[in-house]
């Protein structure tokens, strides 16, 4: 699979239109001032990350017959301080919402996201220290 963007600068801050191979446009970057006109590059990565690491544990949770209502995640970045300035740690947080949902299970899913599933983590973890926390919410 080939996956596509398209953005165009039209001469303001740093400020691109794109869209993406699906066709959902969005406004990314910031005008001269540094104030976000949409998401800045970097923010993009980090939720790229917490989509395809929280939709791997989606599968695995339905595949594990848990019952889980809801997901939350929070990935937070840290980056280095001289150019390139790529991330150097990772640490992305999931908060899951439902009834009897089995610990074990969840660090097992998480465990198998880090080690095979998430392409956005592997990418991710060619640089940065990559670790994930977790909590279960009873509803």
């Amino acid at each position: 699979m080939t996956h596509r963007a398209e953005m165009t600068w039209s001469g303001t801050g740093y400020v691109f239109d794109a869209v993406t191979g699906g066709g959902v446009r969005l406004t990314i970057g910031s005008d001269e001032n540094g104030s976000p006109a949409g998401p800045r590059a970097k923010e993009l990565v980090c939720l790229g990350l917490g989509a395809c690491s929280g939709s791997n544990l989606v599968t695995l949770m339905k595949k594990m017959r848990q019952n889980v209502e809801r997901i939350d995640i929070s990935v937070e970045a840290e980056q280095a301080e001289t150019d390139p300035m790529v991330f150097t740690r990772v640490v992305t947080r999931y908060r899951l919402y439902g009834k009897g949902i089995d610990p074990d299970k969840v660090k097992k899913a998480l465990d198998y996201i880090e080690e095979k599933y998430c392409g956005v983590l592997h990418m991710v973890n060619k640089t940065a220290s990559t670790e994930y926390a977790f909590e279960i919410v009873e509803v």
